[in-house]
């Protein structure tokens, strides 16, 4: 049951990783406001980490988060010749 979890969450995941560089390509939503918006779940899934609330679990989930945070913020640097 584990794996259907895990394989439904790496789905998920780079779904939405997805989406949000297709936004920022189609420069519907700036990049800047995705990035404020995946390191505020980053904020607090570390705050939930801090307090005992599945420690582990939310400390992997913000080093995926971060990971993604700089994927979007790399998306929006302008390209280099």
């Amino acid at each position: 049951m584990d794996r259907v979890y895990a394989a439904e969450a790496q789905a998920a995941l780079m779904l939405v990783e997805s989406l949000m560089l297709v936004l920022v390509e189609h420069g519907t939503v700036p990049a800047a406001e995705l990035v404020e918006a995946v390191e505020t779940v980053i904020e607090t899934k570390r705050r939930l980490a801090a307090e005992g609330q599945e420690p582990e679990v939310a400390t992997q989930a913000a080093a995926l988060l971060t990971t993604i945070a700089n994927s979007l913020a790399a998306a929006a640097a302008p390209a280099k010749r």
